[in-house]
């Protein structure tokens, strides 16, 4: 992680260069996301975006996650992203709906086009974790930032470990079925939907505890 002695690479200018909300939306949908490769080496398809199109109309912010954001000061939010990530197609759209509500400047960059941000915002030093959402100042000094996915969903995919080893007497192929399965209900479950506004409070607290 960057601190205040160091020199980041995300410049003014970096930052500007990045894809606005719409800008975003037009990419993942385009030949050139397409013909991307996720970091194993797989094709892309366009079954990613109908996911992304999915959880952008599956939740709103809550009146009161409304008004303690408009209640913030107005800064600059980058995030990266990749759109083949479960917690990026969940949450890239709630974090895009916070920039809107309080006001902020949103500029989102591809993670793997972009590995010099990354490297500054490692989880646990290591982990290329994503969404990440980086917090500036409109003056551009850095706030804080923000990883993955909220605390509390965390806690709920630990205790989810279990399912996804091999269960006695089960094959590799029933075991990825099963795990496949499971995250299908968990994409349609309370818990996923929770965790879209413990992010709105989380965000809330580290620009409260920062700026």
């Amino acid at each position: 992680m960057t601190t205040a002695t160091q020199e980041s690479v995300v410049t003014p200018e970096r930052f500007n260069s990045g894809m606005t909300w719409n800008q975003y939306l037009a990419f993942i949908n385009s030949e050139e996301n397409f013909e991307r490769l996720t970091p194993g080496g797989q094709p892309r398809g366009d079954a990613n975006v109908e996911r992304f199109i999915r959880n952008m109309g599956a939740w709103q912010v809550s009146e009161s996650g409304r008004a303690a954001l408009q209640s913030l000061p107005r800064l600059k939010m980058l995030v990266l992203g990749e759109d083949w990530c479960p917690d990026v197609y969940r949450g890239l759209p709630v974090l895009a709906e916070i920039a809107a509500t309080a006001g902020w400047e949103l500029r989102i960059f591809a993670r793997d086009e972009n590995s010099d941000i990354m490297s500054e915002f490692l989880k646990d030093g290591q982990h290329e974790s994503i969404p990440t959402a980086v917090l500036y100042t409109l003056d551009h000094e850095y706030v804080g930032h923000w990883i993955e996915r909220p605390a509390v969903a965390n806690e709920h995919m630990a205790s989810m470990q279990k399912l996804f080893s091999r269960q006695e007497g089960e094959s590799e192929d029933e075991m990825r079925a099963r795990i496949r399965e499971s995250y299908r209900a968990l994409q349609s479950s309370d818990e996923w939907a929770s965790w879209r506004d413990a992010t709105v409070d989380e965000i809330v607290e580290l620009v409260e505890s920062n700026a």
